[in-house]
Order: structure tokens, then sequence, then C-alpha cells
């Protein structure tokens, strides 16, 4: 059976019908904070109000939680509480609300004292909290004090001889000669009507809650100025308040009758307050469509466009309607720069810099000297070079060596990003605007570069849909994120890199030709090892010193001179990321006082070499002298007309006056011996020798 709880108010006997959840009654309110002294400060607060009502508790997260989660209202302090156990509680059914706190308005009268323009540091534990008080000083009027925040880990503030603090003195510094405490940051009336709520006693107390508060108001303001006694004077400042604002706003009724306005406002229309106040929003600004919470649109006033931004109001202690927000395209734009460049500054990366890169030769030298040069600019670079050249390492130097050195370096690879996102990733996306979408939307990698450098890699892999719409970024330096029509500025250096021959695919129809030339402004062509022999040694060394962990110093100490030998013939297609795979491969196979030899080398660097002489042979013999020694390998003998009755058949161009020369030439040199007769043509031992050497 429920149980009622009956109390006598003003002789009456009101029966208030306790808050029911889970199979039991709320007995008890918890208040719960991370402090013990905050606790208790704020259950003070609460059992002024519902004390007579229920039992109300303190806890800090250093107590032990042994309330009944069932029959209990915990009152939180902040949503950072929520952590770990409190989590935990939360996730189980845990009744609880999330306070709002405000300033303690009784305990401000010391405050009120000081001399206007008095600077005082305003300390608290954290830096939301200590900036949240000071505006909310500044709100409650006492803004004629200039504050400077104060909270532990701040990097630096100014030595001030008074402290102003919201029941934390422990933490004011220890220099302050005078501290005034204006105690913990109350809960707010709002958090107090729900929570009253919450108890089913919105009824009972409700009325008594709101005019207390608003006493209290008014107490203060007639402190902090006798003559804002008068009700005018009060909206004279929330309307001074609202013409500050550099948006325009339009508080409308249900009906769409316009009640409140401001200068800015005013500014838009090129009007005055009795144009408007009093009609209807549809007579003044029939072009807005927006009626719902948070729903926004574009529409033009008077040549300015404007991002339009619908709040509904309801149930708020104000009269519902609709309050709508005006702003210029372009203060949003400026205000997203800032906002981009705050947000993106990441912890400081080391960069590669010109310092990083090893060489010797001379051919290096003048390619650096080039790419100085270009870092210099901001104009897009394009750097073409096979695998394996430090592609990345390049842009990476030049964007350390640029003005953009402490803003980002982004690096995009297009072989790695599927082609159905590589739209989302560079451009970000509006929330919603496909599943699996973040919440709040994402910003696209070149805003995450505003300021910095972007670098597109493996751009010959882009998608010729992808190129279509890099072009348009490159020309107008602006993004449209996915499922939004708003354009974005972005300032940003592009350098871009391949080892694809872009003019090759150009011919070939996979790569747009104006998105080239775009790109080919500054370009860069990486070396490749065999063009740069002479920094295989250096290189070598470094890398075999890092993979030995500095046991090895130089590959000479375990190296014999025929195995460094045929370092320098290979032709190491994979470049240096090749080279310093053979170096890894050798510091952990090599010991110590014992050279390794050729046949110690990696395989595909010695099979490489042999096939390399074979190849030369190849080319010295021609492909019709090898035709022909191979027709005769399995033979015991052919003529030079069943020669040329195969070469037609397996569509051999050589006539068998050639074949004739093939074999004169071929007799001349060993190769084969010639018998008049069905015998015909044979191979020698040297022509068999010869083949075998050639792998045929």
């Amino acid at each position: 059976m429920r149980k009622a709880k009956v109390i006598k108010n003003d002789g009456i006997k009101i029966i208030i019908k306790l808050y029911y959840r889970g199979g039991g009654y709320t007995e008890k309110l918890i208040m719960l904070s991370p402090g013990k002294t905050t606790s208790i400060s704020l259950a003070a607060q609460l059992e002024e109000v519902f004390g007579q009502y229920t039992k109300v508790e303190p806890y800090c997260l250093k107590d032990d939680l042994d309330f009944d989660i069932t029959n209990s209202l915990v009152v939180l302090s902040s949503p950072r509480i929520i952590d770990g156990k409190i989590k935990s509680l939360v996730d189980s059914g845990l009744n609880c609300i999330i306070a709002q706190r405000v300033i303690n308005h009784r305990h401000i009268s010391e405050l009120l004292d000081l001399p206007k323009a008095t600077e005082v540091l305003l300390v608290n534990d954290r830096a939301e909290t200590t900036y949240q008080t000071i505006e909310q000083l500044q709100a409650l009027g006492v803004n004629y004090i200039k504050y400077y925040p104060y909270y532990p880990g701040i990097d630096s503030y100014p030595r001030l001889d008074i402290a102003v603090t919201v029941g934390e003195p422990n933490l004011v510094p220890y220099a302050v000669k005078k501290i005034i405490n204006i105690g913990t940051r109350q809960i707010d009336i709002i958090t107090l009507a729900d929570i009253a709520k919450k108890l089913g006693l919105i009824e009972v107390i409700g009325d008594r809650l709101s005019s207390q508060y608003i006493n209290e108001i008014i107490g203060l303001l007639n402190r902090i100025n006798d003559n804002a006694k008068d009700l005018k004077i009060i909206s004279s400042r929330l309307d001074t308040v609202a013409n500050c604002l550099s948006k325009a706003i339009l508080y409308v009724k249900k009906d769409g009758t316009i009640i409140v306005s401001n200068q800015e406002m005013y500014n838009l229309l090129e009007c005055n307050d009795k144009d408007i106040i009093g009609k209807n929003i549809k007579e003044v600004l029939p072009q807005i469509t927006v009626y719902n919470n948070d729903k926004s649109e574009l529409i033009v006033i008077h040549n300015n466009t404007l991002f339009v931004t619908a709040k509904v109001i309801e149930g708020k202690s104000s009269e519902d309607g609709i309050i709508y927000i005006f702003e210029k395209s372009e203060e949003i734009e400026k205000n997203e720069h800032k906002i981009r460049r705050m947000t993106t500054r990441k912890a400081v990366r080391n960069y590669y810099t010109f310092d990083d890169i090893i060489y010797e030769s001379k051919k290096m030298e003048m390619l650096i000297d080039k790419a100085k040069t270009f870092a210099a600019t901001d104009s897009t670079i394009l750097i073409q070079g096979e695998s394996g050249t430090g592609k990345e390492l390049f842009a990476q130097a030049i964007h350390s060596a640029s003005k953009r050195a402490f803003e980002p370096f982004v690096p995009v690879n297009f072989s790695s990003i599927p082609i159905n996102l590589i739209e989302s990733e560079l451009f970000g996306y509006e929330e919603g605007s496909f599943t699996g979408a973040v919440k709040g939307g994402k910003r696209g990698l070149f805003e995450e570069a505003h300021g910095g450098t972007i670098f597109l890699d493996e751009i010959g892999d882009a998608s010729l849909e992808s190129q279509c719409t890099l072009l348009r970024v490159i020309q107008e330096r602006q993004v449209i994120r996915v499922g939004s029509i708003k354009e974005i500025p972005i300032d940003v250096r592009i350098i871009v890199a391949t080892n694809k021959d872009l003019l090759e695919e150009i011919n070939k129809g996979n790569f747009r030709s104006d998105l080239y030339y775009r790109l080919n402004i500054l370009p860069i062509r990486t070396l490749s090892l065999r063009e740069r022999k002479s920094d295989i040694f250096v290189l070598a060394n470094h890398f075999i010193k890092k993979y030995s962990k500095g046991k090895i110093t130089s590959i000479e100490q375990i190296l014999s001179k025929e195995a460094i030998k045929t370092l320098y013939d290979y032709d190491w297609p994979g470049n240096i990321r090749q080279l310093e795979n053979a170096m890894e491969y050798l510091a952990v196979i090599g010991e110590k006082n014992k050279k390794l030899g050729k046949a110690d080398l990696p395989e595909y660097i010695t099979k490489s070499i042999d096939k390399s002489k074979n190849t030369l042979l190849i080319d010295i013999l021609g492909k019709d002298m090898l035709w022909f020694l191979n027709k005769l390998k399995n033979s015991d003998g052919l003529g030079r007309r069943y020669l040329a009755e195969l070469a037609r058949e397996e569509n051999v161009p050589l006539t068998e006056g050639q074949i004739r020369k093939l074999i004169n030439d071929a007799k001349s040199l060993g190769f084969v011996k010639a018998h008049v007769g069905r015998q015909g043509t044979i191979l020698t031992e040297k022509g068999y020798t010869v083949l075998s050497l050639i792998n045929i």
C-alpha cells in the first residue's frame, strides 16, 4: 500500500503524494559533489527549501555511497561528477538531477563596496567554473570590477592584492592580501523547481519558492543601485543587454506577434520599434519559414545574407513563443576561422626538416636548395618521384621551413581512403548526412589544415569525381560539407605527391588536365637511389646504426668488399625504403667479428644482379638471334626454309634471307655449325652455354 505524508501548512492539511519510482517512495534527498565542503553547503540550501518535507543528506565522492537508490533523489553538483562509480549508479537507474549553479547573491555585499574598476583575481577550482563565475557576477550587475581568472594550473596571472573566491579560499595565491569569499555557488531556482516536481511538491512550495527568489533578486538590485527600483529601469537594462548583442533578435508570440526586438534588428530592417512591435512576423519577414526548435535557414534582408535560427520557448516561466536569432554570414565565417584556429592547434609535433635528409651527392644538394626556395612561398607544390624516394619527408621539410611551420600539417593518402568516403573525409559532413554520421557532424581534413599545410599523397589514385571537387576547392579556397549548403572559407597551403607520370595518366584519361595544371605550379622530382649512388654508403651507415642500436656504425664492419660492391651495383627499385629494409635485415643476421659476403645479402639483391647481367647479354644478341638459337636448342638440326616457315607460323617478322644472315652471324660467333643437306644448322656447346646463361 502506498503511503502519503501529511503536512500542516497555515492550518490546512495538505496531502502530498511523494514521488514514486521503481517500487518505492523518494524518502531522501541526497546532495552529491566531489568535495565535502561543497556538498555540506549545497545540502544546507536544500534543507532550507525541502527540509520539512524530506530528509536531506550530503555526500562526497570519498564517502561510501550507502544510500538506497530506489527511494532517493540524488542532486549532482555538476555533470563532470558522472564518472566511475557514479556512472555505474546512473546506469543502474539512479534517480538524479544535475544542478545548475549560480552566484550566491546573498553573500556579495562586500563586493559591492569595492571601488569602480578595482582589479581582482577570481579564484575557483577549474577554468570552466572560474569563467562561469565571472560571467554570472557580471550578469548580476557587478560588472564594474575587473576580473582576472585564477585556477590551479593556469599559465600566468597578474599579482594582485585582492582575490574573490566562491568557497575556495585555500586556492588563493599566497601573495594576496585580501580575500573576499562569496561562498559556494548555490543551486539555481530552475533546478530547485525541477527537484520540487520530482518530489511532487511543486504545487505546495512553487509559489513560495518563486516569491522568495524574486524578493531576493529585487533586494539585490536595490543594493546594486538604489535607483533601480522602478521596473522601467530594470527593463531598460535588459534592453541595453539585448542592444549590445552583435546578433539581431526577435521574440515572437505563439500567434506570430512580435513582442521583443533589438537595435541590430531595427538596423537590418531599416526601421524602428513602432514599425514592427505588435505586428505579425509573416508581415514583417515573409521570407522566414522555420518555426521549429534549432531549425535554421538562409534569408536575405536588404542585400545582407543572414543565417536564421529558431528557438522555441515553452514551459520555461516565460511567455510561450519563438526567439529568432539572425547572424550575418560574414560574421559566422570570421568566428569559425577563430574557432578552427583554436581547436586545430594540436600538441606540438616534431615534423621532419631539411636537416633530417641524409645525403652527400651534389644532385641532392641542388634539389634541397630548390625545395627551400619553394618553402618560402604559399604556392602549390607538386612532388613526383618513385616509391620510397622520400616524398612525404620533403613535404614535411617544406612545411617546417615555411611561415606555416607552427600550424597543422595534415597528410591525406588517396590510395588508403575508400572512394565513397573521400568527399566526407576531405570536406566533412553535417549531422544526419548519412547513416553512421557522427552526432553534430564532423570537420573535414581541409578544415583541420586551416592555417597550415595539407599534403595530398598519391594524388594519381584520386577518382575523376574527387578530382573535379578538388579542382573547385583549389580554385575557390572554400569547402562545402556533405549535407550542407554553406561554403566554409579555408586558408591552406597545398602540397601534392605521386609516383605516377601524371601526363601519361592524362593521355590514358585517368587524370584531369585542368587539375594537373592547377597543381603543377612548383614541380619537384625526388631522385631515385640509382641517381644518387654516392649516397648509398652514408644512408646504409645511418640505417645499420639505427637498427643495431649503435652497435654497428658502418657497413664496412660487417660486409666484405664484394658485398659492398654488390650494394652499389644493385638498382634499388624500392629506393631508400628498400635500402632501409636491407640494413635492418643485415643488422639482425650480422655476427660480431665475422664479415658477411655477397651470398649473405638479401636474395632479391643477388638474384637481381645476375639477372641484370643476363639482361645485358639479351640486349647485345637481340631478340631475333635469341629466337633463332632457341629453335635450335631442342632439335638435331634445322634448315633455313623450315626456320622461315616456323617464323611465319609464330608471326615472327623474319624472312628466309634474314634467317640466312642470322645463321652466318651465329656461325662467326661459334654458336652454331652449318651443314649442307638435311642436317641443316645445329647448336654448338658454346651456343648451349649462352642460352643457359640467359635462362631461356
